[in-house]
């Protein structure tokens, strides 16, 4: 077992959970967009630590730096913000989640990196926050269902404000809002899904198409698809829950047209 740094030769092996995605989704098929934006992005908006079995990447930790993290939320400047992270399932409980927040927290402090945050979830199949409390991560804030952690490196507490959602949709009619995300498979992937739905509704949903740039992310709060300026997709979700979502805002138009 090993741990590196994610270089520009590395491309090809990122996002590694994409061996291991659930059957009926078509995530891997954004790789190459992702793979792409990794590459233009690395060591500006996204950076990382690959853990390997030989030659073989069996989990990774990806995340940037504060002044450019593509997250909702701001910190102090010289702080890691953590996307994700994730080791495949044959290498689970092996030690291999540990050897890599052992390398990172090494190798952060020996940057002069204040600390590490992440913003964790109650669901248990993605960043749980019981994974990040082993590694001695700590909950500084609270925003259902999600939890804000932190881990001191050189700096005991960071300073942080969540950015509250603040977009504002049209009022004429129903409005889905797409911010693009590249960082996950999956964010393509909802993007197009979501956009397919949303245009079969016709006249009765308005489709506002959003970079996710950093400005934008800091400005609305969220690179998350809106139904109506609200969050209504957390993570990666199927047609049918899709097209639930934007009916039951359809109806609720209706009623109070």
């Amino acid at each position: 077992m090993r741990v590196k740094r994610v270089t520009s030769a590395d491309l090809g092996s990122t996002y590694c959970c994409m061996k291991e995605t659930p059957p009926g989704v078509s995530w891997a098929d954004y790789l190459p967009k992702s793979r792409e934006w990794f590459g233009k992005s690395l060591r500006k908006y996204i950076d990382g630590y690959h853990s390997l079995d030989g030659d073989k990447v069996v989990g990774f930790i990806y995340w940037a730096s504060s002044e450019n993290a593509l997250v909702p939320y701001e910190t102090e400047p010289k702080v890691a913000c953590i996307y994700c992270t994730e080791i495949l399932r044959d290498y689970l409980h092996k030690g291999h989640g540990r050897l890599m927040f052992d390398f990172m927290k090494s190798d952060l402090k020996g940057q002069g990196f204040k600390g590490i945050l992440v913003d964790a979830s109650d669901f248990k199949e993605w960043m749980h926050c019981k994974l990040f409390l082993k590694q001695g991560f700590r909950v500084i804030k609270e925003h259902a269902p999600f939890k804000l952690m932190y881990f001191p490196l050189t700096q005991e507490t960071v300073n942080v404000r969540l950015i509250n959602l603040s977009y504002k949709p049209s009022k004429d009619k129903v409005e889905v809002t797409l911010f693009s995300n590249f960082a996950c498979p999956v964010g393509p992937s909802m993007y197009d899904l979501v956009k397919k739905v949303a245009q079969s509704f016709g006249d009765q949903v308005k489709l506002v198409e959003i970079p996710g740039t950093l400005d934008n992310i800091r400005k609305y709060g969220t690179s998350d698809p809106l139904i109506n300026g609200n969050l209504k997709l957390l993570g990666p979700a199927s047609e049918e829950t899709v097209r639930k979502a934007i009916q039951d805002e359809v109806d609720q138009f209706s009623r109070s047209a």
